[in-house]
């Protein structure tokens, strides 16, 4: 695994464009960042971290071949990381309505995530409250 590769897939997977974001959305330090760079290792529990939290396989996350994509807001752009854009009215649109579905159901995902989490926490509640009442 190419530590560089996989922590700019990590900022991807998770909405950032910085390390530091990466850092904060991982509940770390930049250092800590830093550190794995030095190394080139990541712990796997920040990729499982990952993966889980956005959807993302850690095949994509820690293989160096693959093509990775960022889908810029409303603009209708598709840019690839190793190079080129798929734009509005290219011969490849259709992938980029693709893509457009795929975020709609990553964003999907997440939301049914934290509704499921939100839930929880409110049967935790209901709970306490019956045992003081």
């Amino acid at each position: 695994m190419d530590v560089k590769i996989t922590t700019e897939k990590m900022k991807i997977a998770m909405d950032v464009t910085s390390y530091s974001e990466l850092a904060s959305q991982l509940n770390i330090t930049l250092s800590t960042i830093d550190s794995w760079k030095k190394r080139n290792a990541i712990p796997n529990k920040y990729l499982l971290k990952v993966a889980e939290e956005t959807g993302v396989s850690l095949d994509w996350l820690s293989s160096e071949d693959k093509p990775t994509f960022h889908i810029s807001g409303g603009t209708k752009n598709i840019s690839q990381v190793n190079g080129g854009t798929i734009n509005q009215g290219s011969e490849n649109e259709d992938e980029l309505e693709l893509f457009e579905e795929f975020k709609k159901i990553e964003n999907l995902a997440k939301m049914t995530k934290k509704m499921n989490f939100l839930k929880e926490e409110l049967e935790k509640i209901k709970k306490e409250l019956i045992n003081y009442l």
